[in-house]
This record gives C-alpha cells, structure tokens and sequence, in this order.
C-alpha cells in the first residue's frame, strides 16, 4: 500500500433512487412495492472514491437523500476519512437533534459505509477483514414477506427455498384468523420437516394476543417468535418474553443504542436483530451487536444482505444472516457485483472495500427526486385467500 496516498476527502454526491421489486412485499403491517437506494460516493483528494448506501422498504428515501446532501455531506468536506469514529459522532450529533434513529440514522449509513469502503480500498482489504471476521462464507436463511400468499403458493414457495439448497425458513404470521396461521405454519413444518422454522409477526399484537398466538404458535417449535408487538413497546415485550414459551425476536425498527439497551437490560429480548442501515451504519451496528453479547443474546442481523454479511463474520456465534426473496441488489437488477447467496450460503468478497459495484446505468431508469409523488399500497390489495 503506498503510504503517500491522500485521505483527505475532497467531494461527495448523493442520489436516491425507487427501485420496483420482483414481486411485491406483503405483511400483516405493510404492503411494499418498490424500495429506495440512497447511494453515497465519497471523493478524495487523490481521487480514489468509495461508495456507501442505505434503503428503505419503499419510504422515505426522497427525505434522507435530502439530509444527507445539505446537511450531513458538506461536513465531511476536507476532514480525513482515518478519523472515521469523529466523523460519524459528528454526523450522527447534527442529525439527531432534530430526532434520534429512523431517517437520520439511515442518513448517516450512507455516509459510514462509504468511509468503510474508503478505508478498506486504502488499505487494500475487504472491509470483513479490518473488523476482524474470519470467515470466507456464511449461511444465509430463506425468508419472504409473503403473509398475502394462499397456503398453496406458501408451500410451493417453501419447497422452492427447500430444493434451492436452503436449510432455516422464515415465513409471516398475523392473518386475522389464527385458524388460519396455524394451518400455514403446519403445511410449512410438512415441507420443511424438523428444520429451524422462524415466525415474524410483523408488530400485528397487542400484548393478549400476542401470548394466546404464540402459544399456539409453540406446537411447532419455533426458532423465534419475531415482533409480536410494536416496537415501542418494551415493557410488553418484557412481560410477553418472561412468559412466552417461544423466544422473542426484534430489532428492526429500533435504531438507537439507548433502545436497545432498554430490550436487552429489561429481558425483553433472546435474538437481537439490529439492521446495519436503520442504526446508522456498519460502526454503531458492530457496538450494539456487542452490548447484546454482553447479555450472551444470539445477535441475528435484521435484511441489508449485502452490509449483514460484512460484520457477520466479526461477531461470535452470530445467527445465518437473513436473506429475503426479492431483496438483493442482484434480484432488484442495481448491481454488477454484490452477494449472492446459493444453496444456503453466501461466498464473501475478497475485494477491497464493501464489495458492491452498483450498475448506475440500471439505476438511473429509476431516479427519484424532492417533489415526487409516492403512493401509499394498500395491503389488503394483495391478498389471495386461503
């Protein structure tokens, strides 16, 4: 590596983009359409670049686009990309004064994994290796949003995951009939057998249903019962985990390390999902995957395939990163090269940086811009019947 290299950064860009999935995302708290890229390219002195992003199930992305270009970037400007732990508290103290976690910390990811892309170019090394993962692969587990589907497509979806080489299964729960659930969760255990079977409810409960339900939910042996309840509320997560006979499950829509100590110091929590982008970047991912540890919890990294499976491997006894139908940036159509997980697992990059080479010329059919009109889906648009 040649030690004369600048690390100054001289210039960013921000551009954010509406990308449609292969097939729509249905759950019981959201039908998703299309999802939003906020790319981030940082610029040095020398002119190497590195580039980060951060997504979002479809909202909001206009907004972080906007933070991020008019506030955030322009402080980056002439600072040292070495000084990567300064800069990101400076990022993350100017974007949550006007409110912690949600868009703000999705901002700051962009730009935290555009300095880790940075640095790993710099020193020649996957970014895996400068956090200190060892491993060359990781397996992946079969997820989909997918609560909209019959039971038959449910079970031809599942034998489709299975004969791909798949070995752990998560499907939706929260139909309005618990009759209903159960039988899905039975055809599903049919397919699968005695294979690790997770369950996502998607914050559908409130605290007495959600114990009937996971009750009832608890003959198949679930590995997890995943967001039973809304995410704000920590002492009913409290009270349902102390007594649920099915471990709980959550993190996707906590983004603050406050939050997540008020889980894991409360017990309401046993698997803790943060998700790399909602928590503000590979940095402040690596630091509450670690206060987890500190509590023995099984830390199981929420979606963002292609940033899980970096700090994945740096984290012991981490669960299979989630791999989610439709979500990867191979699948959505956005990049040359980036993770693509076959029969259950996942090769990771030996290249410097993050690995991800984003085909600009796909996304550019689908920029989006401050003004945009973005409809809302309706869930119950897309649901089959039994």
């Amino acid at each position: 590596m040649s030690h004369d290299m600048s690390s100054r950064i001289a210039g960013f860009n921000v551009s954010v983009f509406r990308v449609p999935l292969p097939a729509p995302w249905v759950s019981a708290a959201h039908a998703i359409t299309h999802h939003e890229h906020i790319l981030v390219t940082l610029t040095l002195e020398n002119g190497l670049s590195g580039a980060g992003w951060s997504s979002t199930m479809g909202n909001a992305g206009i907004a972080i686009a906007a933070l991020a270009q008019s506030y955030l970037g322009p402080m980056l400007i002439g600072q040292d990309v070495h000084d990567h732990e300064a800069l990101w508290q400076a990022l993350w103290k100017r974007s949550h004064q006007p409110g912690p976690g949600g868009i703000a910390a999705l901002a700051v990811a962009g730009f935290d994994l555009a300095l880790w892309d940075l640095r790993g170019k710099l020193a020649e090394l996957p970014v895996r290796r400068l956090i200190g993962s060892a491993a060359d692969s990781l397996e992946v587990y079969a997820s989909a949003v997918n609560l909209h589907l019959s039971e038959a497509a449910l079970v031809e979806q599942t034998r489709a995951f299975l004969d791909a080489g798949n070995r752990l299964f998560k499907i939706k729960v929260g139909r309005p009939d618990l009759e209903d659930d159960l039988s899905r969760i039975a055809a599903v255990r049919k397919v699968i057998g005695s294979r690790p079977l997770m369950l996502d409810a998607n914050q559908r409960f409130k605290p007495g249903d959600a114990l009937r339900r996971v009750t009832a939910y608890a003959r198949f042996d679930p590995v997890w019962m995943e967001e039973p309840l809304a995410p704000s509320d920590v002492d009913g997560h409290a009270r349902l985990a102390a007594v649920s006979p099915t471990p709980i499950a959550l993190g996707e829509e906590v983004s603050t390390r406050s939050s997540f100590w008020r889980y894991v110091s409360s017990g309401a929590v046993h698997y803790l999902q943060p998700n790399v982008l909602k928590v503000g970047g590979i940095s402040e991912w690596l630091k509450i995957a670690h206060l987890g540890n500190c509590a023995n919890l099984t830390i199981a990294p929420h979606g963002a395939l292609e940033a899980s499976i970096i700090v994945a491997g740096a984290i012991p006894g981490c669960y299979p990163v989630e791999n989610i139908e439709g979500g990867s940036f191979l699948e959505q159509g956005i990049a040359q090269v980036a993770a693509k997980p076959e029969r259950g697992r996942v090769i990771l990059s030996e290249a410097p940086g993050l690995g991800v080479e984003f085909d600009r010329a796909a996304l550019a059919d689908h920029a989006a811009s401050p003004g945009d009109h973005v409809p809302l889906p309706d869930p119950a648009a897309y649901y089959a019947g039994k």
